[in-house]
């Protein structure tokens, strides 16, 4: 009787391991910028909804983009209940590959931006600012050093130039005047969830043009 059960139990698990899609293949997952370092992906679930089975093999950073009670289920694990909130980040390791499922188990949608890291340490380093003009992380690893920016309304950064390439996370919708370093000027109005994608070098400042605050969540590649 042990062994049908232990073989029942095989069977469900390569069941799931043959149904599982690539993450780029899971239909909450929508790709919003890729290139030869990232891939960036806007993951929406309504509550009461689950995503797919669905397989990672890089490592990966996540940006909440709101708040969300959720439960994620691995394949070869417990699943565990998560309470997230709005602009907390959070980053994965991924071993080999790793298959697992979403449920939001709350009563508001499941907002994420899910960066998955394809190039290895080392890949987004530049030497276009040198270590003092970096600003201090919030987080930080040997993959990816995060950095958060919220500007008030008519609050301006400074000029700046990006050390390293960087995927820029809008957390809270708004209006933004991007200054470039030749003076050149343009007018952004992006939403909760856009993502932008700055080259090492890049220098601008940025100044709020709104009447609520912007928050930006930075992830630099090291």
């Amino acid at each position: 009787m042990l062994v049908g059960i232990c073989l029942v139990a095989l069977s469900g698990a390569n069941a799931v391991a043959q149904s599982a899609v690539p993450v780029e293949q899971e239909p909450a997952h929508h790709l919003v910028l890729q290139n030869d370092q990232v891939r960036v992906f806007h993951v929406q679930l309504p509550a009461g909804a689950a995503s797919l089975w669905h397989v990672h093999t890089h490592d990966g950073i996540s940006v909440r983009i709101g708040d969300a009670t959720i439960q994620d289920e691995p394949m070869d694990g417990s699943a565990k209940r998560f309470e997230l909130h709005r602009g907390a980040v959070s980053f994965g390791a991924t071993p080999v590959v790793f298959t697992h499922r979403v449920n939001n188990i709350g009563t508001t949608p499941f907002d994420n931006v899910y960066i998955e890291l394809l190039g290895g340490p080392g890949a987004g380093s530049s030497n276009a600012a040198g270590p003092a003009a970096r600003r201090p992380a919030e987080f930080e690893n040997e993959r990816v050093r995060v950095l958060r920016r919220v500007l008030a309304p008519g609050e301006a950064s400074e000029m700046h130039t990006h050390p390293a390439n960087t995927v820029a996370v809008v957390v809270t919708p708004g209006k933004l005047q991007v200054t470039q370093g030749d003076g050149t000027m343009r007018t952004l109005e992006p939403q909760a969830g856009a993502v932008q994608w700055v080259a090492s070098g890049t220098t601008h400042s940025l100044r709020n043009t709104g009447s609520a605050p912007v928050e930006i969540v930075d992830v630099e590649l090291n």
